[in-house]
């Protein structure tokens, strides 16, 4: 036999569902903020180090290549030298290099950036002791027979890296977008889920007023001593259906009880009623023998009178 959930069943089953639909929701918001939104924020992290290390090397060549030989300030080129070469090197460790998260081309570009950058560190280092030796035409000789080459490899491979990157984050982007269309999905289908769990609560609440307020309309009814309204419907066997029948048990069982004691009344209304008339005839009857005992020694003390 199916036997119906009562009210604290579907009340608790509601809030559970209630809070477990919040709790994915939070899980969903956490997911997008912390796995998709950050999925782009790395890949644009990693294209910005890669431009910031690309500007590095510009900055350094443009550098050299505005260099008089003959009588160029050797101090300021080191000088725009050094600044070139902090900014490489605080961006070149920032480039995403590990084979797990990027692809296997941006990974062999990283390399080759990499493994070019230390040779043309180590190609510029000699050529800047060249210039602070005094040494321009052997620094000369450097500058265009090994590092314009060098030079001009690390910007090909700085290119190809920043083109390669752009093209995996549009790659990711899309893979991405995708997943947080499907993310804010999920997210529509829980708040809706969420709304409507809060709609059966209220419902479920409001359906308690109509019985509430009606034992109350009954004992406003019971007060004034009014036991002839109707009962309070049980249209459920839930909390509020065992109230009202409670209620209802409780209003026939006073009406009874004061129907009870309005018969007793009447009972003992009638025996004294009774026994006030026994009592008033008892009296007439004694009054009576009374009188007939006057008339009695009257007639007597007359006739006394008359012998006399």
């Amino acid at each position: 036999m199916h036997r119906e959930m009562t009210l604290k069943q579907r009340i608790g089953l509601c809030l559970a569902a209630f809070f477990m639909a919040l709790a994915a929701q939070i899980f969903l918001s956490f997911y997008q903020s912390g796995t998709v939104l950050r999925e782009l924020d790395d890949q644009m992290g990693n294209f910005n180090a890669i431009s910031r290390f690309q500007n590095g090397v510009e900055r350094s060549l443009s550098a050299m290549e505005d260099y008089r030989w003959e009588y160029g300030d050797a101090k300021a080129l080191t000088e725009e030298l050094h600044s070139a070469f902090s900014v490489t090197n605080a961006w070149l460790w920032r480039i995403e290099s590990d084979l797990g998260t990027v692809s296997e081309e941006q990974y062999l570009l990283y390399n080759a950036v990499s493994t070019t950058y230390g040779s043309y560190t180590a190609l510029v280092g000699q050529l800047e002791e060249a210039v602070a030796s005094g040494e321009d035409a052997q620094a000369a000789q450097l500058y265009y027979n090994k590092i314009v080459p060098c030079g001009g490899y690390l910007r090909q491979y700085t290119q190809q890296l920043l083109n390669t990157a752009i093209t995996d984050a549009q790659g990711t982007y899309t893979t991405v977008s995708a997943l947080s269309d499907r993310v804010k999905w999920a997210q529509t289908v829980v708040v809706a889920l969420c709304l409507a769990l809060g709609c059966v609560m209220a419902f479920s609440v409001l359906t308690l007023l109509t019985p509430v307020q009606q034992m109350i309309g009954a004992s406003r009814d019971i007060s004034q001593g009014s036991y002839d309204t109707p009962d309070v419907p049980v249209p459920r066997q839930d909390e509020m259906g065992q109230l009202a029948d409670a209620f209802n048990r409780m209003k026939h069982s006073m009406a009874e009880q004061v129907n009870t004691l309005r018969e007793k009344n009447e009972i003992e209304r009638e025996l004294h009623r009774q026994k006030t008339e026994a009592l008033e005839m008892q009296n007439r009857m004694e009054r009576s023998r009374l009188q007939q005992l006057r008339s009695q020694i009257c007639l007597l003390y007359t006739s006394d009178a008359a012998d006399e």
